[in-house]
């Protein structure tokens, strides 16, 4: 099975909002990620690599941050 690719969407309440590329993880362990103890993070989830990279693109040519 291949493991989707993930943008995490962090809404930090001193920072603002901004985006994290995460890669290639299982669903389990994306689920990990949108638990925060400050803040909401929200995991949008890509089945190929095509789409995962035309939405950092579209992301950054928008002018959001990606870390």
């Amino acid at each position: 099975m291949v493991k989707p690719y993930w943008i995490k969407e962090r809404h930090n309440p001193q920072l603002g909002v901004y985006y994290v590329a995460m890669g290639q993880k299982s669903v389990r362990e994306a689920k990990k990620f949108e638990k925060s103890l400050y803040g909401m993070n929200y995991m949008h989830r890509f089945d190929s690599e095509r789409e995962y990279i035309a939405e950092l693109e579209k992301l950054r040519a928008a002018g959001e941050t990606i870390r």
